[in-house]
């Protein structure tokens, strides 16, 4: 079974690009941001209202403020109300999407 070379080469940016993208909305302007809908200590990427975004551990969450620190070690306060979107990373769904690619490019014929 020959595969095209141009295929095998777009094979690492694609798995690549799946496990970077899959991401699970937590919180949006439709679903506002509760008490418990952050889990401390988890990873979450922030996206503030003038469209800052930031990659940070969620360390406490109290009524005015999201406490956290990012991967450098720096201290982050974000205002609740300056608050867009939240993400949270999804790794085994982002296993599986990236695995089921793999498999459709070594076992489909071009």
């Amino acid at each position: 079974m020959k595969y095209s070379k141009n295929c095998l080469r777009l094979l690492p940016l694609l798995v690549f690009f799946l496990l970077v993208s899959c991401k699970t909305t937590v919180v949006t302007p439709e679903k506002p941001l509760y008490d418990n809908t952050l889990e401390l200590y988890k990873t979450y990427t922030v996206q503030t209202n003038d469209a800052k975004v930031q990659n940070l551990k969620v360390l406490k969450v109290d009524s005015a403020k999201i406490y956290g620190e990012t991967k450098a070690g720096e201290k982050i306060e974000i205002e609740r109300s300056d608050v867009r979107e939240i993400k949270k990373p999804n790794v085994l769904g982002s296993v599986i999407i990236g695995l089921v690619a793999v498999a459709a490019v070594v076992f489909i014929p071009i």
